[in-house]
């Protein structure tokens, strides 16, 4: 037989669990990376700007601070020489500031400064070209050239204070992005660290869960190896067939009952053959087409009988009883079918046997039915004959018979009596189940008190004393009911102590059964128990079952009457309620007889 599909492991998701976590620690830190490249970036790019932005503006308070000094040399000496380089000096200046307005694009406070230093400039320019020229026609007095020059100096000290202004506030922005550098570099060296750790212990974790998950795999499979040796075993070891189809009927396995039966060598193969290659063509179709309902619809076939003819054995049909079941994947998916066949050719020989022979019985029942028609008839006429004819000759011949002549005719006469007696109670023997009454509510209590009426006189010659207690209503034949009642009391009647009157105790109870007591009952359904308890002579408890076989006597005729039918008819009749008798007693201590009995009767049928 082929292994067994392997079970399904969570090895898989622990592998998907795992790389999806060493995943998102990867994600995690190529998101912290990004960011905090994209924060050193743009903190560069503002530092950069900065750096050129306090460059310009140096650059410019040098130009500014060089107009200045070449003015104040000039007015102060009137030498042309010192003006050489005023003009370049305020070129440059004016080009600082138009860089300077590039770097403050975007800035709205940035943009203003820079346009009132290019004012400042341009005004304090245009003084000093003033002053100059002043200077150049009049050759001015100390006291315009102060005035001017205070002037243009109120002017310049002015943007030379706007200037390092904008300077100071761009150095404390360069101190700030030093911070907010060095805060993104230790919380990006954090975050890449933690997540490092992370996707570590994730990896490690996931490798510790994977090699966990490969020992149990590794374990799951010696086991449904063993499994599998086991199952093997113990299907070939069944004596039944046991084989396994696919979905188009090809034998996929079997055991080796099966193989036995369709004739197979131990080498022959049956892998994807069909019912066609094993048996007759009727057979081998009406087999496909139990599969193929089978497969289709998904319902089992159970417990069918049905001939099959085998090809290698000659086509001699033999009896099988069948149940084929879908088989099913993990999915719950129909991938073929399991059958199980078992040879019941035996079993339906047996089966004829026993038709043949309950047509016997049927046969010889009805003979005994006219044999119990013959024996309360024909039988009893020959024995009221004799006994009348008897009573004749002992009334007209007594005189001439003499005393043992008269003798010899009461004991013909006694015998005559005990044959009809006989005779009758092996009818009521027979008519327990030929002639029995349905079913119906019988009130045990009012039958009690009816047979006791009828025992009225043997209970004023024995002067018994009967107790009957509280009895229950089941349902049961009536008449056998009151049989049964009836022949109890009397045998309690009968065997009680010479010299002492009998003792006789009636007493029942229902309770719900507990084990398999009875016939007619299941654990669970309510019983009736009766106890008939007396202070007869009793007897040996050996003889418990004895008793209730037909004519089995304990003593004998001389000292006690009847014919030892009597307990066998009680135990016939409860053997028709479905119900028991037993005995207990010991000699001298009285007897009990317990009567059990189902409350409910299955059917209500006379003859069960």
């Amino acid at each position: 037989m082929p292994p067994p599909a392997k079970p399904r492991s969570n090895l898989r998701r622990n592998v998907l669990i795992g790389f999806a976590i060493a995943s998102g620690m990867l994600a995690i830190i190529a998101t912290v990376s990004i960011y905090s490249t994209r924060a050193f970036i743009g903190t560069g790019m503002v530092v950069t700007k900065a750096h050129e932005a306090i460059e310009l503006q140096e650059r410019i308070l040098r130009d500014v601070m060089g107009m200045e000094s070449s003015r104040r040399g000039f007015l102060i000496t009137g030498d042309e020489r010192f003006l050489r380089g005023h003009a370049e000096a305020r070129k440059e200046a004016a080009q600082s500031l138009d860089s300077l307005g590039l770097l403050a694009r975007g800035f709205p406070a940035q943009s203003a400064r820079v346009a009132a230093a290019r004012e400042l400039l341009d005004r304090s320019f245009v003084l000093q070209r003033e002053e100059i020229a002043v200077r150049r026609k009049a050759g001015a007095g100390p006291s315009t050239a102060l005035f001017a020059q205070r002037k243009s100096e109120a002017l310049t000290e002015s943007l030379r204070a706007l200037l390092l202004d904008a300077e100071a506030e761009q150095r404390a922005l360069l101190g700030q992005r030093a911070g907010v550098a060095e805060r993104i570099g230790r919380a990006t060296s954090v975050a890449v660290t933690t997540s490092g750790a992370l996707t570590i212990l994730a990896l490690v974790a996931a490798s510790v869960m994977l090699l966990r998950d490969l020992a149990a795999r590794r374990r799951a499979e010696e086991a449904l190896a063993q499994e599998h040796n086991l199952l093997s075993s113990i299907i070939n070891a069944l004596p039944v067939s046991v084989y396994v189809k696919d979905v188009k009927g090809r034998y996929i396995l079997n055991n080796n009952a099966h193989r036995l039966f369709l004739g197979l060598e131990d080498l022959d193969s049956i892998e994807g053959r069909t019912s066609f290659d094993y048996f007759s063509p009727e057979s081998a179709i009406r087999s496909d087409a139990d599969d193929r309902d089978v497969v289709a619809s998904g319902s089992p076939i159970l417990n069918r009988e049905e001939p099959i003819a085998r090809r290698r054995l000659g086509d001699r049909e033999t009896w099988l009883e069948t149940n084929k079941v879908p088989l099913l994947d993990t999915d719950g998916k129909i991938v073929g079918l399991v059958g199980i066949s078992a040879d019941i050719s035996l079993r339906k020989e047996a089966e004829e046997q026993l038709k043949h022979f309950a047509t016997q019985l049927e046969r010889s029942n009805a003979e005994l039915q006219s044999f119990a028609s013959v024996a309360s008839h024909d039988l009893q006429e020959p024995l009221r004959k004799i006994q009348a004819f008897g009573d004749r000759l002992k009334a007209r011949c007594s005189d001439q018979l003499g005393p043992d002549g008269i003798d010899y005719l009461d004991r013909m006469q006694s015998a005559a009596e005990r044959m009809r007696v006989l005779i009758q109670d092996l009818l009521k023997l027979s008519r327990i189940t030929s002639r029995g009454q349905p079913f119906e509510a019988c009130d045990l209590g009012a039958i009690s008190r009816d047979v006791l009426n009828d025992l009225e006189l043997a209970i004023e010659q024995t002067q018994a004393r009967i107790e009957i207690g509280p009895l229950p209503a089941i349902e049961a034949d009536p008449v056998q009911m009151r049989q049964l009642f009836q022949n109890l009391i009397a045998n309690a009647l009968k065997f009680h102590k010479p010299g002492a009157p009998p003792e006789i105790g009636v007493s029942g109870r229902v309770f719900e059964l507990r084990e398999h007591l009875i016939p007619g009952a299941t654990p669970g359904d309510p019983v009736c128990q009766i106890h008939f308890q007396d202070a007869g002579i009793g007897f040996d408890a050996e003889f418990a079952e004895q008793i209730f076989v037909v004519f089995q006597r304990l003593h004998s005729r001389e000292q006690y009457e009847g014919t030892g039918i009597g307990l066998a008819v009680c135990r016939k009749i409860t053997d028709r309620h479905g119900g028991g008798i037993v005995a207990k007693s010991e000699p001298g201590q009285g007897a009990l007889f317990i009567v059990t009995l189902p409350v409910h009767q299955p059917s209500t049928t006379a003859n069960e």
